[in-house]
């Protein structure tokens, strides 16, 4: 019976390593391998933590991308076409003679890899998809290519970045935010890169340095590549056990990067913050949109309005931004002070940095910050800080309206609000020294804040002759010589074409085809296609 008792063991033992054997070999991917979208199949990772293949979105359609395939919440961590969702019925494959491709239902194919020497593919157990030789050395792989996540055992390097989601998990394309280590030296930071605001978050750091993600410890640091040692720390704590728990760094769609661990075992249902760069959300830049307002009382969720005498761009995506419900001239010879009422926001800031500044009137109270504001016909807001008894006046558009805690605590606000229904005739409207004053004045901000945010030029002397000379750089389709045919402005120049011609609308000489105030905000986010401007009369100046 004993003899029996253990020849059963020996055969349990022998037949389960065959099975975990034939397990292993089963997460090789070969060549001529495929999975269509919508068929539920994908490639695994051994210990089937990780899956490779088609992420369903909300759409209906479809990412190629790699996420934990465990969990309860199927978190997707890096994606290959995050731009152009597939539809269903398209495929990837690892072709017979080595090329990853994405084939679309409509038959357009994406290249995702497009060498020759690919023997099989395998999906890593640290979350890396990886293309392997005859010899099993990786000759492609994704950890390469992040997208807004990276895992322990990946490192970021000088001149990658992240980029966050449009929209948390309902848009994956590439959103407002990002974060790079500069390749000119070495800092790593934080910013919203469609602008051209220095970074809002920073490590300070110089030289040839990557973010390391340690598997053993998950524990984040930046390092200097050449001897391993620690330029700045990132993570101070994680939660114990380690290997109970999943980890990945992610910059969120609200701009910060934050490290993540979810439990293993059962009854988790969520990721928990360990580290973030970010304590107050609404001290990142242009979060709430232009002409909005973020407030977040317990610094963990970000809420988005618009300012007094504001509506929403879009009412089911607050972030967008604002626009003005009632436009008034408050310079114009037959203005007063009762087209507008001055309200007051406690705890409230608008920083934009000097360019926001209009003016800083120093040693006053809040009375005197209020009268100010009311008394310039320039100005729309005002910000008093009580603990330097100083006041800035701030010009148009006003961006990063916030209430942060502790940040803007010693701070007041007040603000320029249209009355509507006021009983001044609106209809004639006479150009005059004043009204033309004023239109020059209004436009040269609007163009030199669009242009100075695309091409930042704030230390040249001949700004005033700027526009005349930008303007001929449009007519004579020379954009790229306004920034001396930068590389780096140049590398998108999409978005940069698209800044100078909204700036090129504001000053069209017909007013009749000047852009409103919530189109121009509606083309600066990208959200309303820009037109290619009529030619711009030479003499409107």
């Amino acid at each position: 019976m004993a003899v029996t008792r253990t020849l059963l063991w020996v055969f349990t033992f022998i037949l389960s390593s065959l099975c975990s054997c034939d397990q292993m070999n089963n997460s090789t991917i070969n060549l001529g391998s495929s999975i269509s979208a919508g068929s539920n199949s994908s490639w695994k990772s051994p210990s089937r933590d990780f899956a490779f293949g088609f992420y369903r979105l909300v759409t209906g359609k479809y990412l190629v991308g790699i996420w934990f395939d465990k969990i309860s919440e199927k978190t997707l961590v890096w994606s290959a076409n995050r731009d152009d969702p597939a539809g269903k019925e398209s495929s990837i494959k690892l072709s017979l003679t080595g090329q990853l491709v994405l084939t679309h239902s409509n038959g357009t194919e994406v290249v995702i890899y497009n060498g020759t020497s690919t023997n099989s593919a395998l999906m890593q157990d640290d979350g890396n998809f990886v293309l392997q030789n005859s010899s099993s050395g990786i000759i492609w792989q994704s950890f390469n290519f992040p997208t807004n996540t990276i895992l322990p055992d990946q490192a970021l390097v000088m001149g990658q970045k992240l980029y966050s989601n449009a929209n948390d998990t309902v848009d994956y394309s590439i959103g407002r935010y990002e974060l790079e280590i500069q390749e000119l030296d070495g800092n790593v930071l934080l910013q919203a890169f469609h602008f051209s605001n220095p970074a809002y978050w920073y490590t300070d750091t110089k030289g040839n340095v990557s973010i390391v993600f340690n598997q053993t410890t998950a524990s984040m640091r930046v390092i200097f590549v050449e001897d391993n040692s620690t330029a700045s720390n990132m993570t101070t704590t994680v939660r114990t056990p380690i290997n109970d728990y999943y980890h990945r760094a992610t910059i969120n769609d609200k701009g910060n990067f934050q490290q993540l661990a979810f439990y293993k075992g059962n009854g988790a249902s969520q990721w928990d913050v360990e580290w973030e760069a970010i304590s107050e959300p609404c001290i990142v830049d242009n979060i709430c949109g232009v002409f909005g307002f973020c407030t977040s009382p317990d610094n963990k969720i970000v809420n988005c309005t618009c300012l007094p005498g504001y509506s929403p761009l879009d009412p089911n995506i607050p972030s967008k931004g604002c626009y003005p419900k009632l436009v008034i001239d408050f310079c114009a010879p037959n203005s007063s002070n009762s087209q507008f009422t001055i309200e007051t926001l406690d705890a409230t800031d608008f920083p934009n940095f000097d360019f926001a500044n209009l003016a800083k009137i120093e040693q006053t109270d809040e009375d005197g910050c209020r009268k100010e504001v009311m008394n310039d016909c320039f100005c729309v807001a005002g910000v008093f800080y009580r603990n330097t008894q100083a006041c800035y006046k701030k010009r148009m558009p006003l961006v990063n309206g916030r209430r942060s805690n502790p940040n803007t605590n010693n701070m007041v606000a007040f603000l320029k609000v249209p009355v509507e229904n006021n009983n001044l005739d609106h209809k004639d409207k006479k150009e005059s020294p004043s009204s033309a004053v004023l239109l020059a004045s209004f436009l040269s901000c609007s163009i030199l804040a669009v242009l100075f945010a695309a091409i930042g030029i704030y230390q040249q002397p001949w700004a005033q002759r700027y526009i005349h000379w930008v303007l001929s750089c449009v007519r004579d389709g020379n954009l790229e010589s306004t920034v001396s045919n930068d590389t780096e402005l140049l590398s998108d120049y999409k978005r940069f074409e698209r800044m100078a011609m909204v700036g090129v609308w504001c000053i069209c000489s017909n007013p009749t085809v000047r852009p409103s105030m919530k189109k121009v905000v509606q083309m600066l986010e990208g959200t309303v296609e820009v037109e290619v401007p009529p030619l711009v009369d030479a003499q409107i100046f």
